[in-house]
């Protein structure tokens, strides 16, 4: 089964996102080099580097889903639990209600889908089948739920309104990161275009007229000062992307 901590691009995905990323890395560095070769090296370099952020943010990105679709799912289980249904019976209904919400491929469908055929053909207890989905998620939520579930199965007339509260503390997390998130919306929209403001401005004065900016590209203080700008962009870069990754 899937493990979400860890990256599940296909092959010839991080080849192309590769591709991609050294091509934009070496446009960059040649509007400030005019040097092909140099350009193209330093690009395939970089593209490293940036196809890695890539992948690390496809993480980000389906656990933040994971974690939307898993609220959903303890809702869904809470109601079917609260209106008198045990617990295996509440999982096939909170799938049911699941699968009118995702698509069949949603990873919340697959994970369910796979516990209850485990419970059922395999004989695995629930509260393992969790635990094993928490540790694939790498979610603290999940974890926290896994943890709560190995204590109350079977034991606890309460389950319900436990499912309820943890499905309301995950909701109110997700809803104290969705508040900061736009937030600090319009200071990352401004700082993306202060990244993209040195590339237009080099463009811009480079297509100006003939010899304007051949001291930059010809000389060597030119390279040592564009050195200088390319270092300060990406250190930019990479501070602008760690300041906008929120965890609650």
């Amino acid at each position: 089964m899937t493990v979400y901590y860890k990256c599940n691009m296909k092959k010839y995905e991080h080849i192309v996102a590769y591709f991609i990323c050294s091509l934009i890395a070496t446009i960059i560095i040649y509007l400030f080099y005019h040097l092909l070769l140099l350009s193209v090296v330093l690009g395939m370099i970089v593209g490293i580097y940036l196809e890695k952020m890539y992948a690390d943010s496809t993480i980000r990105r389906r656990q933040m889903i994971l974690r939307l679709q898993f609220r959903d799912f303890l809702e869904s289980m809470s109601v079917a639990v609260r209106a008198g249904s045990v617990e295996v019976k509440a999982l096939h209904s909170a799938l049911s209600d699941l699968c009118i919400s995702y698509n069949e491929r949603s990873d919340i469908v697959k994970e369910i889908k796979y516990i209850l055929r485990q419970y059922e053909k395999g004989g695995i207890e629930l509260k393992i089948l969790f635990k094993d989905f928490a540790d694939r998620s790498g979610l603290a939520d999940i974890r926290n739920f896994a943890e709560i579930y190995s204590i109350i199965e079977g034991k606890n007339d309460r389950f319900g309104d436990i499912l309820l509260q943890t499905q309301e503390i995950i909701a109110d997390k997700i809803e104290i990161e969705q508040e900061i998130l736009t937030t600090i919306s319009s200071a990352k929209s401004e700082t993306n275009m202060m990244l993209v403001m040195p590339i237009v401005i080099v463009v811009a004065m480079s297509s100006m007229g003939e010899g304007l900016m051949d001291a930059l590209f010809t000389t060597i203080t030119g390279h040592m000062a564009a050195t200088v700008a390319l270092v300060l962009f990406a250190v930019s870069y990479v501070i602008a992307i760690k300041a906008g990754t929120i965890e609650v």
